[in-house]
């Protein structure tokens, strides 16, 4: 009877053990943390019915370009009564973590997505990306540290939002007991062929860039300047301007276009 015991004994402690083994590699999940930004790979199942069924067209051939110009394209709106529409990542969130990203997109399996999180000024944004036969996602689970609650909410500190679509952009659409329902945190957009991708990154990069006219562009160096030194470094007066500009913009207390007017005015009296 004690020899019948002891064998249903250790035969319950082995089934233990090999349960929590189990269920620790179940959800074990790389993970990268630098200042300010985490990243995983998680696997779909976790991310529910609908992304479980999708298949996932990983890892998925996509330049740094082109990453950052999909950041720059989100927009979302506050559901407030002096919301308006601003964009997700603010250029220097997209400096941090656009070649993260790209390397993330470029290297994840077809049985993982990704998930991240930034922290900013107000709080983390949050959320997965992943890729289908022709569309990349972008589903957000908060935006400056607030959470999504799917419909406005009234009242002192609850203040809402949903995304914004762009032009190519879309609400996905998910099943529900009334029917297909336009999930507002989650956009979707068409993956165009690598090569055109690819070229419109590069015509987008170089329209945001400095224009310059034939007559700026000197053919040659006049030759009184080619032995002339280096221009000097920055003056400390402009870095501590351009740093205090730019933690205005951070803490939306300027918007996007106000902090590039105001940086370029520095900047032109300055240099």
């Amino acid at each position: 009877m004690a020899l019948m015991k002891h064998h249903l004994y250790r035969t319950f402690i082995l089934v233990l053990v090999s349960g929590l083994i189990s269920g620790c590699a179940s959800t074990k999940e790389k993970k990268l943390q630098v200042k300010g930004f985490t990243l995983s790979y998680k696997d779909k199942s976790s991310a529910g019915s609908f992304v479980n069924k999708m298949q996932l067209n990983h890892p998925l051939k996509i330049s740094e370009a082109e990453v950052r110009n999909y950041l720059r394209s989100l927009v979302f709106e506050e559901l407030s009564l002096f919301g308006k529409k601003k964009p997700v990542f603010l250029s220097h969130d997209i400096d941090r973590i656009g070649r993260l990203l790209t390397k993330a997109i470029q290297r994840v399996s077809s049985r993982k997505i990704i998930h991240y999180e930034l922290e900013t000024p107000r709080g983390a944004t949050s959320g997965d990306i992943f890729a289908s036969k022709k569309y990349i996602h972008w589903r957000f689970d908060s935006i400056k540290g607030m959470g999504f609650t799917g419909r406005a909410k009234t009242g002192w500190g609850n203040v809402n939002w949903r995304m914004v679509p762009q032009s190519g952009q879309k609400y996905q659409a998910v099943q529900k007991l009334l029917g297909p329902q336009a999930q507002e945190n989650w956009i979707f957009a068409e993956l165009q062929p690598t090569s055109k991708r690819q070229k419109n990154a590069r015509q987008k990069n170089f329209q945001s860039g400095p224009s310059k006219s034939r007559k700026e562009i000197p053919l040659r160096e006049p030759a009184n300047n080619r032995h002339s030194p280096q221009k000097s470094p920055p003056n400390p007066a402009l870095e501590e301007k351009l740093e205090f500009l730019k933690d205005l913009h951070e803490k939306e207390l300027i918007d996007e276009k106000e902090y590039d007017q105001k940086k370029k005015e520095l900047l032109d009296a300055y240099l």
